[in-house]
């Protein structure tokens, strides 16, 4: 059944606010990879940074698409380089992941081959229970829609 986008919506938003570690996993030349990754976001939108030379970077290039996942919600998206966290265009992302994630960034942030990356979803799914009953809500961010399906256990 469709439901109201903008409520899903503001909770996976408040989930992002919440908690500031997710995993991520990428994937290129055959090889899908996954670590916890220090993020923060702008609404739906996720930042992070990370090294040049580390696998989650090579494959980025390669493949853009993404996706994070934190207890029972996943996104799926695309990631866009940003350039060094000190670029002047990534001063909102300074600020938010110095107070978030202050031991991070002062180890890392200054790297010349540091580079913050950032994720905007497309689509993200949230399985739940309303009512003792499991059931999966389904966003398509672009298109700003929701779906709520219940899961049938007497198959």
């Amino acid at each position: 059944m469709e439901i109201e986008y903008s409520l899903i919506k503001a909770e996976v938003v408040e989930l992002l606010n919440q908690n500031k570690k997710w995993v991520l996993a990428t994937a290129a030349n055959n090889r899908v990879t996954a670590r916890t990754m220090s993020i923060v976001n702008d609404g739906l939108k996720i930042y992070f940074q990370t090294d040049q030379d580390f696998i989650k970077f090579q494959q980025i290039r390669v493949n853009p698409n993404v996706a994070l996942c934190f207890s029972n919600v996943q996104l799926e998206g695309m990631a866009t380089i940003q350039g060094h966290p000190f670029n002047p265009a990534n001063e909102w992302f300074i600020h938010e992941y110095q107070k978030h994630h202050p031991s991070a960034f002062k180890r890392y942030a200054h790297l010349q081959s540091e580079v913050v990356i950032e994720v905007i979803p497309n689509f993200i799914t949230l399985w739940k229970y309303i009512d003792s009953l499991p059931c999966r809500d389904f966003l398509w961010v672009s298109e700003h829609r929701a779906r709520r399906e219940y899961i049938n256990l007497n198959n």
